[in-house]
C-alpha cells in the first residue's frame, strides 16, 4: 500500500476484506485472520520472506493482504487489489510477484488479484504456483470467480497438478448474515413479504444472465435488471414468463438500495453455478425464512428431504425426473443433485438434462417463474418447466418419467385438489415400474374414507416403504404431520411386505422458530435399512399390508421396545412432576373434593369401567399389568357440566389431563392411568386422586398384584408410543395391550423413592390447603404469584421447598 491511498483503492480493499469474509476464513474460532500490511510486518519471517520483493527491485516489498494461519504464522494466500477492473492483469503481476518471495522463503500460499471496488463490477483470479509457474485455479476450464474457502483451499493446497474447482454454498451462518442484510434494504424499500421472492429472483436472474453489464447507479439498474431478467426468459423459449417476476422500476428507494443487494448476491457467488446448487431453495430456507416463511402463499419442502426422496429412488442421469407440483424446483434439482454425484456431470450434459430430464408443472405465475429461474441458473439451454395445470391433458407426459418427486399442496378448503389426486395423477406419468415418492399428510394412510383408494391404488400398484417424518418439518411455517410413501408403477401389491420406517431426527430441530442443524440424522440409515432389507424396533420393519389393522401407517407395523434406562428415567419424571405440579397448583380445589367425598360417606366413588373387550396379551405387556377401559359416555357433552367439586379429566395435555371441577356424582377410584385415545393431543398421566374421565379416554387400572409404580412405567410407555396414533389411528385396547412393560426390580424401585419425594410434597401442600380460608380457591387460578411458582414446580418439584410456601405466598398477596 502506498501512503496515499485513493478513495477507490479503499473501496478494494473493503470488497477484498468481505469476498474473504462471505467464505467463512475470518470467523471468531476459524484461527485464521486477514491481515492489512501493518499488522503483519511485525512478523518476522514474513518480513525476512519480502526483505527484497519490492516491486521497484530494492527494499521491502508488502502486499495489501497476507491471508496468514495464527498457529503456525504460515500464509495462505497473498492478495493484491486494483481500482479498475480493466487493471487485472496488474493485479495478477503483483500478486504473483509477491508469491514468489514467499515461495522462495518456503511457504506456499495462493496468489490472488482483485480488480474494481466495493460498487462496480469486478474481477478475480486465484492463481497456485506449480515448479516455476502460476496456473490460474479453473471451474470447467475458466478462471474461477470467487475466493477459495478452507475446505477448497486445503485441497488446492494437496493438487499436485493444475486445479478445478467446483463452486460452493457459503455456510448458513454467512447466509443467515446476508439474507437479514438484504431483507433490511427490502423493508427499506417498502416492499411486502409476498413481494421479496420475485425481486431477488430477478435480480439473481439478471447478474447471471447479464452482471457485468448492468449499471450500477439508481438511474439505470432497475430497469437494467429487468432487461437482463427478460432476455434470460427469451432465451430459455419462456416468454409467457418474462413479466412474471421483475422489479418495480418506479420504486426510487429499491433503486438507492439495489447496488447494495446485487453486491452480497454477487459475493455468495450467485453468478456461478452447478448442479449442486439450489440457490432458489436457499434463497427461500435461509434468506426469507427470517421474514416469516410462507411468503407466497406456499410451503416448501426442505432441501435436504428432496435430497433424501432422489436418493430413496436411486436416480441416474439417464431417469426423466417430474414434479407435477413443482413450486420453485426443488425436486428437480435434488434429481439434477444426484445425478451429479453419481454421474460427475459436465455443465454441457446439465444444460440436456435441465432440457429434457427434468419437467415440472406449476401453475402460480410467481413460482413458475422462479422455477424456471431455478432451471436456467443451471444453463443456457430449455428447460421442461411449464406453467399449466397437471389436470389438463393437453401437453401431460403420459407414461414417460421414470420417476416421480412431489409434495402436493395439502388441501384448505373442500374445492381444494386432494393429495390422493395428486398421486393418482402422479402414477399416470410414470412408465412401469417407475416410482413415485410423495409427501402426503399421515391421516391419508388411515382415514376411513379413503379406504377405497387405497385399496384401488395397491391393485395396480406396490406400496414399497412409508417413512414419518418428524412434526416439526414445516416448522415455522406451517405444523403438518406427513409421510412419505413410496410407490412402484404397474405391480399389484398382492402380498409384498412394505418397508415402514419412523424418522425422528432428520438432522434438524427448531429453535426460537427456526429450524436449525443437530447432529443424529436418521435419513442415511434408513436408506440402508431399506436397501438392506433390515429391521429395526422402534424404527422400521419389513410387513405385509393389513388395511383392517392400520391401513399404510407405520405405526400400525413398527415394533415396539421396553423403555431404556435414559428413557425410563427421563418420561417417567415428567409424568411424576406433570402430576406434582397438578395437586400442588390445584390442592385447595382437591382438599374441598375430598371433603365433599367424605361428607357424602364415599357415595361419589364407583369402581372403574370394564367396558372393552377382553384381550388375551403376553407376560410383560400392558394388558398382562392392566385392564383397559374407556372412559365415562355421561362425560361425552361436557358443555352441560356446572362448576363444582368434583374433578373430571379429558384429552387435555396440561394440567396431569384435567379438565376442570364439576358438579358430577360419580367419580372413578383411583389410582389409575388414563390416556387421549389420539395420541397427538395429549399425554398419558396417573390419577392418585378420583375423578370422572371423559370418553376419549381410555382407564388403565392396575390388576390384582400389580405394583403401582408400573403406573408410571405404564404411562411414560404410552407418551412414548403416542406417534403412532394420531387424528386418524385412535388409540383401543387392542392396541396398546401388547407394548412391552419393563418390571424389572431396579426400575420400581427407583420409580418409588422418586414418588415419595413428590408425594412428601404434594401432602404438604395438601395439608396447607386444608388449613386455608375457602376464598384462595376463587383466586388461586389467576395470580401471578402462583402461576409463576407453579412454573417452577413443574420444572423441578423434587428440589423445591413445599407447598406451603406458595400458599403463605398467596396469603400474603391477598392482604
Amino acid at each position: 500500500m502506498s501512503s496515499a491511498v485513493s478513495i477507490s483503492e479503499v473501496r478494494t480493499y473493503r470488497l477484498i476484506e468481505e469476498l474473504v469474509a462471505v467464505q467463512g476464513w475470518t470467523g471468531k474460532t476459524s484461527g485464521v485472520r486477514l491481515l492489512p500490511q501493518q499488522e503483519y510486518r511485525s512478523i518476522s519471517a514474513l518480513k525476512i520472506a519480502l526483505a527484497n520483493a519490492s516491486k521497484t527491485g530494492t527494499g521491502v516489498g508488502f502486499p495489501e493482504y497476507v491471508l496468514l494461519r495464527v498457529e503456525d504464522e504460515q500464509p495462505l494466500a497473498v492478495f493484491e487489489g486494483k481500482a479498475r477492473a480493466t487493471e487485472l492483469e496488474k493485479a495478477i503481476g503483483d500478486a504473483t510477484h509477491y508469491g514468489d518471495a514467499l515461495h522462495e522463503a518456503g511457504f506456499q500460499p495462493l496468489a490472488i488479484a482483485v480488480a474494481g471496488t466495493e460498487d462496480t463490477h469486478f474481477e478475480i483470479r486465484v492463481l497456485t504456483r506449480k515448479g516455476t509457474r502460476w496456473y490460474p485455479i479453473t471451474y470447467e476450464g475458466n478462471p474461477i470467480k470467487w475466493i477459495p474457502g478452507p475446505e477448497e483451499m486445503d485441497r488446492i493446497r494437496k493438487t499436485t497438478g493444475t486445479s478445478d474447482l467446483r463452486p460452493r454454498v457459503p455456510s448458513p451462518e454467512v447466509l443467515k448474515e446476508k439474507a437479514e442484510e438484504i431483507n433490511a434494504l427490502l423493508r427499506e424499500s417498502g416492499l411486502k413479504d409476498d413481494f421479496r421472492p420475485a425481486v431477488i429472483g430477478a435480480i439473481m436472474l439478471a447478474l447471471w444472465q447479464d452482471g457485468r453489464n448492468i449499471r450500477r447507479d439508481p438511474r439505470h439498474i432497475l430497469n437494467d435488471i429487468n432487461t437482463a431478467c427478460a432476455k434470460a426468459f427469451w432465451d430459455a423459449k419462456k416468454p409467457e414468463l418474462a413479466q412474471s417476476i421483475k422489479v418495480d422500476e418506479a420504486n426510487q428507494k429499491l433503486a438507492i438500495r439495489a447496488s447494495r443487494i446485487c453486491q452480497i448476491l454477487e459475493r455468495l457467488n450467485i453468478t456461478t453455478l452447478t448442479a449442486e446448487h439450489d440457490y432458489i431453495g436457499a434463497l427461500y430456507e435461509e434468506f426469507f425464512r427470517y421474514t416469516g416463511g410462507n411468503t407466497i402463499g406456499q410451503y416448501f419442502t426442505p432441501r435436504h428431504i428432496a435430497k433424501f426422496m432422489a436418493m430413496l429412488c436411486a436416480i441416474t442421469k439417464d431417469d426423466v425426473t417430474l414434479d407435477i407440483a413443482c413450486g420453485t424446483g426443488g425436486f428437480l434439482i435434488a434429481a439434477m443433485q444426484r445425478m451429479q454425484e453419481t454421474s460427475h456431470l459436465s455443465r454441457a450434459q446439465i444444460v440436456k438434462i435441465v432440457g429434457n430430464k427434468l419437467i415440472g408443472f406449476e401453475t402460480e405465475p410467481v413460482t413458475a417463474a422462479l422455477c424456471v429461474a431455478n432451471m436456467i441458473l443451471r444453463g443456457d439451454g430449455k428447460t421442461g418447466i411449464k406453467k399449466k395445470d397437471a389436470f389438463d391433458n393437453n401437453g401431460f407426459p403420459f407414461a414417460k418419467a421414470d420417476v416421480v418427486l412431489m409434495n402436493p399442496p395439502f388441501p384448505h378448503k373442500k374445492t381444494d385438489v386432494p393429495p390422493e389426486k395428486f398421486i393418482s395423477r402422479a402414477l399416470e406419468a410414470l412408465k412401469r415400474k417407475g416410482l413415485a415418492a410423495i409427501i402426503v399428510p399421515s391421516s391419508l394412510l388411515v382415514k376411513a374414507d379413503k379406504k377405497d383408494w387405497r385399496a384401488a391404488t395397491l391393485r395396480d400398484n406396490r406400496l414399497e416403504a412409508v417413512f414419518t417424518l418428524p412434526k416439526e418439518l414445516f416448522q415455522p411455517y406451517a405444523a403438518a404431520t406427513t409421510v412419505i410413501v413410496l410407490l412402484r408403477k404397474g405391480i399389484p401389491h398382492g402380498d409384498h411386505k412394505t418397508f415402514f420406517c419412523r424418522i425422528t431426527n432428520d438432522g434438524f430441530r427448531l429453535k426460537k422458530g427456526v429450524r436449525v442443524h443437530t447432529p443424529g440424522s436418521v435419513l442415511s440409515k434408513a436408506i440402508s435399512h431399506f436397501e438392506g432389507r433390515r429391521e429395526e424396533p422402534e424404527f422400521c420393519t419389513f410387513a405385509p399390508m393389513d388395511e383392517t389393522s392400520g391401513g399404510w401407517a407405520p405405526g400400525s407395523y413398527i415394533k415396539a421396545l421396553a423403555l431404556s434406562d435414559y428413557e425410563s428415567k427421563s418420561i417417567i419424571g415428567q409424568v411424576i412432576r406433570n402430576r406434582t405440579a397438578f395437586i400442588v397448583r390445584f390442592a385447595p380445589y382437591i382438599v374441598a373434593m375430598k371433603a365433599e367425598i367424605d361428607r357424602q360417606g364415599g357415595s361419589l366413588s364407583v369402581e372403574p369401567l370394564h367396558n372393552a373387550q377382553k384381550l388375551t396379551t403376553p407376560a410383560g405387556t400392558i394388558g398382562s399389568f392392566f385392564t383397559i377401559g374407556y372412559g365415562q359416555r355421561e362425560l361425552h357433552s361436557k358443555e352441560s357440566l356446572s362448576e363444582g367439586r368434583a374433578l373430571i379429566v379429558s384429552s387435555s395435555g396440561m394440567d396431569n389431563g384435567c379438565y376442570g371441577f364439576f358438579d358430577f356424582p360419580k367419580l372413578i377410584k383411583a389410582p389409575f392411568v388414563t390416556v387421549p385415545s389420539t395420541g397427538s393431543i395429549g399425554e398419558a398421566a396417573v390419577q392418585t386422586r378420583p375423578c370422572g374421565v371423559v370418553d376419549d379416554c381410555l382407564i388403565l387400572t392396575p390388576k390384582p398384584g400389580t405394583p403401582l409404580e408400573l403406573l408410571y412405567v405404564a404411562a411414560a410407555t404410552l407418551r412414548r408410543e403416542a406417534w403412532r396414533f394420531d387424528y386418524g389411528r385412535k388409540m383401543t385396547p387392542k392396541r396398546i395391550a401388547e407394548f412391552p412393560l419393563r418390571s424389572d426390580k431396579a426400575l420400581l424401585t427407583w420409580v418409588k423413592e422418586e414418588n415419595g419425594k413428590a408425594e412428601a410434597i404434594e401432602a404438604q401442600a395438601l395439608a396447607d390447603a386444608g388449613m386455608n380460608d375457602k376464598s384462595l380457591l376463587e383466586d388461586l387460578r389467576d395470580s401471578e404469584v402462583a402461576n409463576r411458582r407453579l412454573l417452577e414446580i413443574e420444572a423441578n418439584p423434587l428440589a423445591l421447598v413445599s407447598g406451603r410456601d406458595l400458599n403463605k405466598r398467596l396469603f400474603r398477596l391477598k392482604g
